[in-house]
């Protein structure tokens, strides 16, 4: 797990909403503060998915970023709010790809998620990378390389940060 520190904040919460670059990961939760709160739990509910299209989120158990941005986006509006704190997860498609690139000699079962958290607050954007597993394992090779990926993946966004 590692907490960066977001130089540019604007451009961070531009990327965030206004850009596909997180679309596919899923949406665990969302809490926006600003004049009123915002909580959004993003579990699937199949019982109501089942009514409108049960072939969108087959096999899913959060809804995708994409599904929420907009809504996101116009309710912060163009000012930062008072905080915010986005979790969101990698696409299954990309732990299993990680899973393999890494020399994990724990059962890739116990690998429930690759998380990522954005908390804004007190005018201090950070990103927290983490692994929710199972059962407790000492292999940290996968953790390893999912903090290393975050950072290539903010610095080919050109978003400064510091550990």
């Amino acid at each position: 797990m590692i907490a960066l520190q977001i130089q540019d904040k604007k451009k961070m919460l531009q990327v965030l909403l206004e850009s596909t670059s997180f679309d596919t990961f899923p949406m665990q939760e969302v809490s926006v503060i600003r004049d009123s709160s915002l909580f959004l739990e993003g579990r699937i509910h199949p019982e109501y998915q089942a009514q409108q299209d049960p072939v969108q989120t087959e096999g899913a158990d959060f809804v995708p970023w994409h599904s929420v941005r907009m809504l996101l986006a116009s309710y912060i509006g163009k000012d930062f709010p008072l905080s915010f704190k986005f979790v969101l997860q990698a696409p299954a498609a990309y732990t299993q790809n990680l899973l393999k690139n890494a020399a994990f000699t724990g059962d890739p079962s116990t690998v429930k998620g690759l998380i990522l958290t954005f908390r804004y607050e007190q005018e201090h954007l950070t990103c927290l990378t983490g692994i929710s597993l199972t059962t407790f394992s000492m292999d940290k090779s996968i953790e390893t390389l999912w903090d290393q990926g975050i950072k290539k993946a903010l610095a080919n966004m050109q978003i400064g940060f510091e550990e």
